[in-house]
């Protein structure tokens, strides 16, 4: 089982529920529009609380999240000054080495969130990376499964967000799977699915 930090600061609203127990999400979005209306409230209220952003986007559209950050109207420069918004590439992240490696990503995220509380990181992950990845499946699905103990040492919130048209229904079963909360249709759940990492890698192996 994966314990929860005690102390936690004030809870995080998003897509109209709270992250207070766990805060590794999954969330399904179909399209620009239903992304942006799940995330665009989850970035203003991450700014207005003086939370730290980091993104992981699309190396072809490293500039998408200072968009959005201009269409919600804030100062990207003063943001990028102060160290409250940080983007990174995938080919930064998750295909550094140039195949995805999931125990490299999983030091990376380890580095990255590390353990002080403050601020406050709320990540955002495009995970469109995989669905151009070939073969790359179970790896990501067991990845998404270790993340859940990484995930509980720290207090920062995690938003995994997959674009449901991308992949097929199979995989969006076993990524349900691994994630204790989730959005669906623009609302946030705490997972009836979720199987905690210890039980669900120990099913993986008996299945491999």
């Amino acid at each position: 089982m994966v314990a929860e930090i005690p102390g936690a600061p004030h809870p995080v609203t998003f897509a109209g529920g709270v992250l207070d127990r766990y805060r590794h999400v999954c969330a399904f979005v179909n399209g620009r529009a239903e992304a942006d209306a799940v995330l665009d409230p989850f970035v203003r209220d991450g700014v207005d609380a003086g939370d730290r952003l980091l993104y992981l986007v699309d190396s072809a559209a490293p500039g998408a999240p200072l968009r959005r950050l201009r269409r919600l109207g804030f100062d990207t420069g003063a943001l990028l000054e102060q160290r409250r918004c940080e983007v990174r590439t995938w080919a930064e992240t998750y295909l550094r080495t140039g195949d995805f490696d999931q125990t490299d990503m999983l030091e990376q995220l380890d580095a990255m969130l590390g353990t002080s509380p403050a601020p406050r990181i709320r990540l955002l992950a495009d995970m469109g990376w995989a669905a151009r990845q070939d073969g790359v499946a179970a790896t990501l699905i067991e990845f998404e499964a270790r993340a859940n103990f990484l995930h509980a040492r720290h207090q920062h919130v995690v938003i995994c967000a997959y674009d449901t048209s991308l992949f097929d229904g199979a995989f969006i079963v076993d990524i349900l799977r691994t994630h204790p909360m989730v959005v669906i249709g623009g609302m946030l759940q705490e997972n009836p699915f979720f199987v905690p990492p210890d039980d669900f890698l120990q099913e993986q192996a008996a299945h491999g």
